[in-house]
């Protein structure tokens, strides 16, 4: 009597069985193959979704900052709601589009409506961009990151530094009614005991800014709104040429 040995029969069955499964999935995919259809392994719509999911909170966010711009400066609302502003069209009507006021301060820059239309639009660039502490790309952006971010392009000169920083050039404009567009404003942190600077936006009129909300990312809020009112330092303006006249609030020192 001759004993078999199996093993080998039961190695070459297992062989055998996983031939047989590379086929039968090969051929579950021929069609798609055969069709130029992309054949997806799962991982890369994963991360198609978690990236739809981002954009679709940044919308959301960059929704809700034009309502609040559609509630105090429609005009404004309008220019970044559209798709696109031909050049034609802001040459001959940025100064009515942006309005400033018939005593603006006109050593800033933004007294050139041209200034005006592109700081605003340098602003919807980074709208809906979440709020990332230290954050200074359009994965995420603190308060001092957008300010300087944004008014280095605006104005195509460096600006940099935390908010404290960027607070200690400027001469101080403590009247809210003084304000006037482009100037920045500055806030006390969220500790009520501290009077020390820890936020920072633009303001663009009608008591409407643009900053980096810790809770909302980039946005448009009123000065009245929650805790602004209260936290409020001053705010400081960019000018074009040093100041003579010293008194005159919110002169940029110029580093």
């Amino acid at each position: 009597m001759f004993l078999i040995d199996r093993r080998p029969m039961k190695r070459r069955k297992i062989v055998k069985g996983f031939i047989m499964l590379s086929l039968i999935l090969g051929f579950a995919s021929l069609p798609a193959m055969m069709s130029g259809a992309p054949v997806h392994t799962g991982s890369g719509d994963q991360k198609e979704a978690r990236v739809s999911k981002t954009e679709k909170k940044r919308l959301a966010r960059k929704d809700r900052a034009l309502s609040v711009l559609r509630e105090y400066l429609p005009r404004y609302a309008d220019i970044l709601e559209a798709e696109m502003v031909k050049f034609e069209d802001a040459f001959f009507s940025a100064g009515s589009l942006l309005p400033i006021k018939a005593q603006y301060d006109v050593r800033s820059p933004f007294a050139n409506p041209f200034m005006r239309l592109q700081l605003m639009q340098v602003i919807s660039d980074w709208l809906g961009t979440r709020y990332r502490y230290g954050g200074r790309s359009k994965d995420g952006v603190d308060c001092s990151g957008f300010t300087a971010r944004v008014m280095t392009e605006a104005l195509d000169k460096d600006f940099t530094g935390s908010s404290r920083t960027q607070a200690a050039r400027f001469t101080p404009i403590t009247d809210t009614d003084s304000l006037q567009f482009g100037d920045l404003i500055f806030f006390t942190g969220t500790s009520r005991r501290s009077n020390r600077i820890g936020h920072v936006g633009i303001f663009l009129g009608n008591g409407v800014f643009a900053h980096s909300s810790t809770s909302i990312g980039v946005t448009f809020n009123h000065i009245t709104d929650g805790y602004y009112t209260r936290r409020f330092r001053f705010g400081g303006r960019f000018t074009n040429n040093p100041a003579s006249d010293a008194d005159r609030a919110g002169v940029y020192a110029h580093p």
